[in-house]
């Protein structure tokens, strides 16, 4: 399953965050050098999301202002109004003419560090018509729990012992459109039906979780921004690694890959890793073919990595070629492995905990790139199947 939509609800009037939300929703307070709703969309263009519907009230000329019609991380960003507050089921069926057959669904004040790559893989079933993110909490009094059967089918926990909550993170099928009430809330309303009709389904994961709806919680925010975004990073040379070196690739019919390679990304992106593609790309600078062709390439990769339930955080190429025709290709040697110039680019665009980090290649010079960085070092022949 693909998700290329997300929904997140901006409409609350955050009430419980007092003077603070009284000049400004909650989604827009800034938090590291960028507002809570920005934080929410770069998480998710790290899984192949390219479009974004706000559903917006309080302050909804706020939204549209920042916004509306504007790309951020890459995504396409439309805002969607309400003239009255219509609770989380009036607002998505308010939005349903721009919706997409299936689509992420998120509060705009909750933030779970989860692979949603893996958490789109368990979508697609006939019956499911929604599908819940469940945190599981050793503690809790604040949330409505959900009791959660061998085939994923969920209820709610009547008794609240049960140990799951709904993190604000569900996928949809746009079939829920015919169950939506005009006002009113999805969880009150809409998941007892779905529950009725057995279309609600759920997924557990342990990682961490914030909802910043108190002052309390959103005190934390910053600590808690800091801590999921430093992550150790695997470091993947492409030919050879990802797919068979059979010289020069640049065409997705000349892709060959590598056995298991698909499980072994998404391996890592459940344990919280990073993961980018460090690659020496000399073709560029020959004049074999040129960046846009490598770029269409990756973003191709790219998709078959999210449709296994994996992802590429970024990709890193390095077109030097000492005797090109185009002098831009004889510069920043620095990228070229053995150096390190790669590795550096993506400290500065990512915090990276390089200490904790993995480069796996299978050249000499990928050996030396790990050598120079002071991070481990992995080799792995073609014919060896990854585990």
């Amino acid at each position: 399953m693909t998700i290329k939509q997300a929904v997140i609800l901006c409409g609350g009037l955050g009430t419980r965050l007092g003077r603070i939300t009284k000049r400004i929703p909650k989604p827009l307070v800034v938090v590291n050098n960028l507002t809570v709703l920005e934080h929410i969309i770069k998480n998710l263009s790290r899984y192949g999301i390219t479009e974004v519907l706000l559903l917006c009230h309080y302050k909804s000329d706020l939204f549209k202002k920042k916004f509306h019609n504007k790309f951020y991380f890459n995504i396409k960003i439309k805002c969607i109004i309400e003239k009255s507050l219509l609770g989380s089921s009036g607002a998505l069926l308010n939005a349903k003419k721009y919706l997409k057959n299936n689509f992420f669904f998120c509060n705009g004040d909750t933030l779970f560090d989860i692979n949603l790559c893996d958490f789109f893989l368990n979508f697609g079933s006939r019956r499911q018509i929604a599908l819940l993110a469940l945190k599981k909490v050793k503690n809790n009094k604040r949330y409505d729990t959900f009791l959660i059967n061998k085939g994923n089918k969920l209820k709610i926990d009547v008794s609240k012992k049960s140990k799951f909550i709904h993190s604000g993170m569900c996928i949809f099928s746009k079939k829920i459109i015919k169950l939506l009430d005009k006002r009113g809330s999805l969880e009150k309303k809409i998941f007892t039906k779905l529950i009725y009709k057995k279309q609600l389904f759920g997924k557990v994961y342990s990682n961490d979780f914030i909802d910043m709806g108190t002052l309390k919680d959103l005190k934390k925010l910053p600590q808690f921004l800091r801590k999921i975004g430093y992550k150790p990073a695997l470091f993947l040379d492409r030919d050879g690694v990802i797919n068979k070196d059979s010289g020069y690739v640049f065409k997705k019919n000349e892709i060959i890959w590598r056995n298991n390679i698909f499980k072994y990304v998404k391996k890592f992106n459940d344990k919280n890793f990073y993961v980018f593609v460090i690659t020496n790309q000399s073709g560029i600078g020959r004049g074999y073919y040129s960046e846009n062709d490598v770029k269409k390439l990756h973003i191709y990769m790219n998709e078959k990595f999210i449709e296994n339930g994996a992802h590429i955080d970024e990709f890193f190429y390095a077109p030097y070629f000492k005797d090109s025709k185009k002098k831009i290709y004889t510069k920043n040697k620095n990228l070229r492995k053995p150096n390190i110039g790669m590795i550096k680019l993506a400290q500065k665009n990512w915090n990276i905990n390089l200490s904790k980090s993995i480069l796996i290649g299978d050249k000499y010079s990928d050996k030396q790139t790990a050598i120079l960085a002071k991070i481990p070092y992995k080799i792995l022949k073609f014919s060896q199947k990854l585990h």
